[in-house]
This record gives C-alpha cells, sequence and structure tokens, in this order.
C-alpha cells in the first residue's frame, strides 16, 4: 500500500512528465520533453535524434509496463496501480518478484543517469541536473542536487541516481534524498 507521500511523489512526477497538460502520459509528452532537453543543451541536429531516440524509448518501455488498457497513453488511474504495483513487489512479494523489481529499478536508474551525463564523464555535475530538471519544469534543482549528492563531493555517480531511484518509487520518507530526483514536490 503506498503512503501519503508516496502517492505525492507518484501525482508529481506524472505532472512532470504530462508536459503537454492534457492529463495523459504519451508519446507527445516524451518528445516535448527531448525537445526541450536539446534546447538547454543546445544540440545538433545528430544529438537532438540521439536525445530523441533515447526519450522515445524510454516511453516505449513505460508504455509497455503501465499502459494496461493499450490505448498508447497512461491515464493517472494507471499511473497509480503502477506505483501500488512497484511498491507491492517490493513489499509483498517473492524473492524473485522482489529482486526482479530492484533490478528494473536500477536498470531505470542506470538509464536515467546515462541521460542526464550529457559528456559521458561517468559523473554528473550540478549543472547537467540543473539542466535536466528544468527541462522537466521542476522546481529546485540546486536543493535536489544538494540532497543526492550524499558524499558532498560536487557531482552524482551511477550508484547515487540508482539509490536516488530506488527512494524516490519506494520510500515513504520525505527526509529520503531520492524523494527529490524530479525536483522539490510542489
Amino acid at each position: 500500500m503506498l503512503g501519503h507521500f508516496q502517492r505525492q511523489k507518484a501525482h508529481h512526477y506524472f505532472d512532470l512528465i504530462d508536459q503537454d497538460e492534457d492529463g495523459y502520459i504519451d508519446g507527445d509528452d516524451f518528445e516535448l520533453q527531448a525537445s526541450r532537453l536539446a534546447d538547454r543543451r543546445d544540440l545538433s541536429d545528430e544529438g537532438r535524434e540521439a536525445l530523441t531516440e533515447q526519450m522515445m524509448a524510454w516511453w516505449e518501455q513505460l508504455c509497455a509496463t503501465v499502459d494496461v488498457n493499450q490505448d498508447d497513453r497512461v491515464s493517472r488511474e494507471e499511473w497509480a496501480h503502477f506505483w501500488k504495483a512497484v511498491n507491492a513487489s517490493v513489499e509483498e512479494g517473492t524473492e524473485e518478484e522482489r529482486d526482479q523489481m530492484l533490478a528494473s529499478l536500477e536498470q531505470a536508474g542506470t538509464a536515467t543517469f546515462q541521460t542526464i551525463d550529457t559528456t559521458g564523464s561517468g559523473e554528473i555535475t550540478k549543472d547537467e541536473f540543473e539542466n535536466w530538471l528544468a527541462a522537466w519544469g521542476a522546481e529546485g534543482s540546486g536543493e535536489a542536487f544538494d540532497r543526492l549528492d550524499r558524499s558532498g563531493n560536487g557531482h552524482l555517480t551511477r550508484e547515487d541516481l540508482v539509490e536516488a531511484t530506488k527512494e524516490f518509487y519506494l520510500s515513504d520518507d520525505p527526509d529520503a534524498p531520492g524523494t527529490v530526483l524530479y525536483g522539490m514536490l510542489q
């Protein structure tokens, strides 16, 4: 069962992804997000195309997982059901289901890390993170970065993003650093 704060994060994240604010998450939202992120990064046409492909692959994976009625869009109801299923797999599932879900969250965290790490340096700088959240329209990127930078070394690692992804989906603790992975809750 989702706690109050988990429901709040799910709602916040849905609103961020729903770029065109039509009440559904769909491929158009991911294309718009790719365009906004490419603009912030001042990408070439080739870079824009690669980023759009990456974002659309993310959409396709999300759609295949969450779009229960297969109408090529995700409703708030489907989104809530997905969040409940993620948490139930970890909290109440068999050891195999738990391990599979945690591996899936690790994969999601790694993919997010690779998207944010524009230089391929293996580290996310504060500027890279701020550009990422600004493209989403999220607020509080500086504070979020500081909370996610658990070591205080001025950058985020893949491990930081994986841990943050797990906390974002699974923790009902408002003080867990991963709760701000997609900015400060509004």
